[in-house]
């Protein structure tokens, strides 16, 4: 996201996003808790005022408070235009591309905001900060943020383990393999992972992914969406709880972390902070 290449990859992505499933997206459970987090929050006297970190079309069309002014922040123009639900969100609401490290949006604006896996596309502790610093500053003190963030084990599998565990179709899907390996992939947090290299460790070990999918019952087209990760400089960040605790601390208390039931959950909560 902190470069034009960032930008182009998810630019790049949204002819794609047909492809995107759990975890990667949210699933109906993920959908529920927000639903229903967001409605604890908004306050019945007054027409809440939201905000999506993105244009995850799951959490655009969901069930809003009655009444919801709704504005999307993307820092893609493509995924505007080709991901944003613009026809089917069911509450007045408008997509803006702007970025999330200095948000077009005025202090104490909002009642609650959400997003999906919206840290995770940041590459370093700077736009973190950045982030929470704004997040904190547009929400109204009795605000909440709703998100679901995407966590590294604290013990970290290794790639070769990913890799076994695929070839012996112990791996629900291909969308769980990516998010396994690219986390097997990932540094300390500082460094994150490269999407270029998650291809690389993708090619060298699986010289036919038609085959593959064909082994595994996989959708070829889902399969080989991987592909644009090819030479991919942008980088993923995936921190642990413990990691994700302490990085938005000054700024966010931790008010609640709902764990979901679907492979690989642990790795996908959603957590509720509240400004600090």
């Amino acid at each position: 996201m902190s470069t034009e290449r960032g930008q182009d990859l998810w630019n790049g992505r949204a002819p794609q996003w047909q492809h995107v499933a759990t975890p990667l997206r949210p699933d109906a459970e993920d959908v529920r808790l927000t639903e229903d987090l967001v409605a604890g929050v908004c306050a019945a006297e007054r027409a809440p005022r939201a905000a999506l970190l993105g244009v995850t079309p799951e959490l655009a069309q969901m069930r809003w408070p009655a009444g919801t002014l709704l504005v999307s922040l993307d820092y893609s123009i493509g995924m505007i235009r080709g991901v944003w639900p613009a026809r089917s969100v069911t509450t007045p609401a408008v997509a803006v591309c702007g970025d999330w490290r200095a948000m077009p949006l005025r202090d104490r604006s909002l009642d609650v905001m959400v997003g999906d896996g919206s840290y995770n596309a940041l590459d370093c502790l700077a736009d973190y900060t950045a982030m929470s610093q704004e997040i904190r500053r547009v929400l109204r003190l009795d605000g909440r943020l709703v998100l679901r963030f995407f966590v590294r084990p604290a013990e970290a599998e290794s790639s070769g383990a990913v890799f076994e565990d695929l070839n012996a179709a112990r791996i629900g899907s291909f969308h769980v393999f990516k998010w396994r390996l690219a986390m097997a992939l990932h540094g300390d947090f500082g460094t994150g992972v490269r999407l270029g290299d998650v291809w690389d460790a993708w090619n060298a070990s699986v010289p036919d992914p038609v085959a593959l999918a064909h082994y595994l019952d996989w959708p070829l087209a889902v399969v080989t969406a991987i592909d644009a990760y090819k030479g991919a400089d942008t980088c993923y960040t995936f921190p642990t709880y413990d990691e994700i605790r302490s990085l938005l601390a000054p700024f966010l208390d931790e008010v609640s972390c709902h764990t979901p039931n679907y492979e690989i959950g642990d790795r996908c909560p959603t957590f509720v902070f509240k400004p600090r």
